[in-house]
């Protein structure tokens, strides 16, 4: 009985040995091994702190970190240690500027050691210098109720890059300023409580090195909100009623802040000065009455503009006389080289010349001609100034003869464009249908 008890004893301790054996032997071991490196953050400048992180790490756990910075070329090669240098954070000294730092991180455990080295920073500038202003800011813009006013930066010196604040104050007489609620941007939106007060606003750079304030100049003394310009005695129309001659019109008299011109549009009225159309281009100050106008009325309409809106003011109509009789002469020099359209077959000689007396709406006209392409198909005067192409309004000849003459009858309008220089004289034949020689007609007395 005793000798098997023995025997049961040693088995058991057999066994004990045997599992703590094992346990060792399937105990799992590593030295730590990097998969992301350290990294640097920070500013690059002289004076300011560098701070590194350890990367990331793999095996036995706890694993702890050492830090050793090193000082490399622009580059970011040919690096030495800093002396010193072994805390996670790292102050950037005047030895640094123009060079890069790197940092080398150990990692151990019970297991080992290993090393990994961050990428270099970017150069070490020198050591910034904060904000100085060497121009005042200047604020823009009306100041009045409702309109916005705009503070420009003023112009700094010190270290690059420079941010910007602002806020915006208002001003009493005596010179008290307050800031106000909100206004905190390069804008401010005048509102109405700020009437009487000049404004101005407090201009803040900062960089790296620190932050500077300044004062931007005063804006005028805000106004209150202004009005659309009212008129108080409506425009005027001076000059001869006569065709031929040139009026004039008077801006009226007008009340209202900030007027900043005027516009005109002449009408063109039956005589008592209703049923009234704008003429076309008639936009100016003044006006030349032509023979369309004979027997109507004209009148101009004013507008006045300021920041807040526009106002017109219309003048009284005024009757042109009907009962003037134009009289004037006329004459074109006809040439194939002022056609339009580059007539062919056609000697460089020819020519042509037209004359003509106007009294009223009668022409009486005469045309000679030479060395065309053939003989005429057609001779007419067309609306149309020099290089453009106009339509025929009356056909002096069809297969004309050279110094044929005759008279015709005209219309206001075709009058009109005579004597203001806006007709001329064409000559087809067959050979150029669409005109041979071509002059325009000019009035010579």
């Amino acid at each position: 009985m005793r000798r098997i008890r023995l025997l049961l004893v040693a088995s058991a301790s057999v066994l004990a040995l045997s599992g703590s054996a094992l346990a060792a032997s399937l105990r799992t071991t590593a030295s730590p091994t990097n998969s992301a490196l350290p990294t640097i953050g920070g500013t690059d400048r002289s004076g300011q702190t560098l701070t590194a992180t350890s990367g990331t790490w793999a095996g036995t756990t706890p694993i702890s970190y050492a830090y050793q910075w090193q000082r490399c070329n622009s580059s970011g090669s040919s690096c030495a240690t800093i002396g010193g240098a072994t805390n996670q954070n790292y102050v950037a000294s005047s030895s640094d500027v123009g060079m890069t730092i790197r940092v080398e991180v150990s990692a151990s455990n019970s297991d080992g050691s290993n090393q990994a080295l961050s990428a270099p920073t970017g150069t070490v500038a020198a050591l910034g210098t904060a904000p100085a202003s060497t121009k005042q800011p200047d604020p823009s813009g009306k100041a009045e109720d409702g309109h916005t006013v705009t503070v420009d930066n003023g112009s700094w010196t010190g270290s690059k890059p420079i941010t910007f604040s602002y806020q915006w104050q208002s001003c009493i007489a005596g010179g008290a300023c307050t800031d106000i609620a909100s206004a905190t941007g390069k804008r401010y939106l005048i509102v109405t409580s700020q009437v009487g007060s000049a404004l101005r606003a407090v201009v803040t750079a900062t960089n790296s090195a620190g932050k500077t304030s300044t004062f931007s100049n005063l804006t005028a003394v805000v106004g209150s909100k202004s009005t659309s310009p009212l008129n108080t005695s409506v425009p005027v129309i001076s000059g001869s009623l006569l065709v031929g001659h040139t009026l004039q019109a008077s801006t009226g008299v007008w009340t209202g802040l900030g007027t900043t011109g005027f516009g005109y549009q002449w009408t063109r009225c039956n005589t008592n000065g209703t049923s009234c159309a704008s003429i076309s281009g008639a936009t100016g100050q003044s006006y030349g009455v032509g023979q369309v106008d004979l027997g109507n009325a004209l009148r101009v309409d004013v507008t006045a503009t300021n920041s807040t809106g526009t106002t017109s003011a219309s003048s009284a109509a005024s009757v042109i006389a009907a009962n003037l009789t134009l009289s004037a002469r006329l004459s074109a020099v006809l040439r194939a080289n002022w056609e339009v359209n580059r007539p062919k077959g056609t000697s460089s000689r020819a020519a042509g010349r037209f004359t003509g007396k106007l009294s009223g709406k009668t022409l009486r006209w005469r045309l000679t001609f030479s060395r065309l392409s053939g003989r005429p198909s057609s001779a007419g005067l067309y609306k149309g100034l020099r290089g453009a192409t106009g339509e025929a309004f009356k056909t002096l000849c069809r297969r004309c003869y050279s110094a044929s003459h005759g008279t015709l009858t005209l219309t206001a309008s075709q009058l009109d464009a005579i004597v203001r220089g806006g007709a001329y004289v064409n000559i087809r034949t067959a050979r150029n249908p669409r005109g041979e020689i071509r002059g325009q007609l000019n009035r010579v007395g």
